[in-house]
């Protein structure tokens, strides 16, 4: 795989990244994935961890659904002709990779997306997601902008006129933007999508509905919380059985999956055995509710596992595996790293040192991708003082809080801020009084 570097624009160190232009799925199954979701051809700066995605020409190839599309970036600025040399080679290449038998019509007739969204568009179409569907979800990101832009004497209005796109997948987009706001300490935005969604939740149908489920999985995490050190088998049986709905048994069985073992269905089975009418029967039902969800838990957590257990093989077999690391980002997670100490201890325990050393070297490199530089560490420090005497406060403790590489630093990010608008209000507001106490 190809690198290239570009400067950071927020330290100016030098970014290095990846680059991949072909996107065969039939040689790499991961590889519409990883296009999809944008993991693709990312420049890390690894002083100051800012990243940023490297506009390059792209061949995507998908035999089964007979798609061969090429996409050149606009802002490349270059002639037809000069776009033709540089797919030309590209497109031959995964054409003469196919044996004969498969080279079909479409390999002779690739087709241009003129936009990365209409790329995007046309391979999610073939999976059966149309552009119907992709509008439908744009226009809930506008609605959710939108209500937030409403005065609160027509808000209600508003939601009853919209009510037919509030659904499920609103309020995941909903909840995945306070999830965002929380994350970038935007208070603001944070107790303004509070107040839309309680709002929702009194006014539509949906948000009533999705309010009592979140109530009894809210009283089931209360519940469990409570008993502390007296959760055991016997005081989980008591709460499973006085389960008052079946959302609130769901997320029991989701939290406390674990406990729900051979002795605890034994002590189930005998509870059971002694009830009579009424209560054996709702006991009865509620173990084969049971049954079903600790079995479709352990299936989808299998699932999962066999999904982690394939992109450690594929991170392994990499030649640079920190840059394969940096590529599947997304996807590295505290299950993926119980995955890679599984294998590394059965590694150990098989004699296998070559394989136990980059079980290791892979843990290690996890550890640097979710540390901090110091400089990052510090500033988020200093964005958690709210006035400028606390700020002034924290630099006192630690001068070096207010080091040349700190003010630039500061400087570099609000200039990003201004000229992306990348950042919120409160966080800009942040910056500008962090950069004002640091020129004083």
């Amino acid at each position: 795989m190809a690198q290239t570097t570009t400067p950071c624009p927020r330290c100016g160190g030098q970014m290095i990244a990846d680059i991949q232009q072909i996107f065969d799925v039939s040689v790499d199954p991961m590889d519409k994935e990883r296009l999809l979701r944008g993991a693709a051809n990312i420049a890390i700066c690894p002083s100051c961890g800012y990243q940023s995605q490297i506009a390059m020409p792209i061949v995507y190839h998908d035999p089964e659904k007979e798609l061969l599309l090429t996409y050149f970036p606009p802002e490349l600025n270059m002639s037809l002709p000069e776009q033709q040399k540089i797919l030309g080679p590209m497109i031959t290449k995964v054409v003469n990779s196919l044996p004969p038998e498969k080279k079909k019509g479409y390999l002779f007739q690739p087709r241009t997306m003129l936009t990365f969204d209409t790329l995007f568009e046309t391979i999610l179409e073939a999976d059966g997601i149309t552009k119907e569907m992709l509008n439908e979800q744009k226009y809930k990101g506008e609605l959710i902008r939108r209500l937030l832009q409403t005065s609160d004497d027509s808000l209600v209005e508003v939601i009853h006129q919209e009510e037919s796109h509030i659904d499920q997948s609103f309020f995941l987009m909903l909840n995945n933007t306070l999830d965002a706001a929380v994350q970038m300490r935007d208070k603001t935005s944070f107790e303004a999508l509070k107040k839309v969604q309680e709002v929702l939740f009194r006014e539509t149908a949906y948000g009533r509905e999705l309010k009592i489920k979140a109530d009894f999985t809210q009283k089931a995490i209360t519940d469990l919380q409570n008993l502390g050190e007296n959760l055991n088998r016997d005081t989980l049986l008591d709460l499973v059985l006085n389960s008052p709905d079946e959302i609130y048994l769901q997320t029991l069985t989701g939290l406390a999956r674990s406990g729900m073992d051979y002795e605890f269905f034994t002590k189930l089975s005998s509870r059971i055995s002694a009830a009579e009418g009424e209560e054996k029967e709702k006991f009865t039902n509620i173990r084969t509710q049971l049954l079903d969800l600790t079995q479709r838990i352990d299936k989808a957590l299998a699932e999962e596992k066999e999904t982690r257990r394939k992109l450690l093989e594929e991170i392994l077999k990499q030649d640079d595996m920190e840059s394969a690391l940096y590529q599947a980002v997304r996807a590295i997670d505290q299950q993926f790293t119980d995955v890679v100490n599984e294998e590394l201890a059965a590694a150990r325990k098989s004699g296998d040192f070559m394989r136990s050393g980059k079980l290791q070297q892979l843990l290690d490199l996890i550890q640097k991708l979710y540390t901090a530089p110091d400089e990052i560490q510090k500033l988020e420090t200093m964005l958690g003082a709210e006035t400028e005497d606390a700020l002034k406060a924290l630099i006192e403790e630690d001068p070096e809080l207010a080091g040349e590489e700190m003010k630039k630093l500061v400087a570099d990010l609000i200039e990003e801020g201004k000229n992306q608008n990348s950042l919120t209000p409160e966080v800009m507001d942040k910056l500008t009084m962090i950069q004002k106490v640091l020129g004083e």
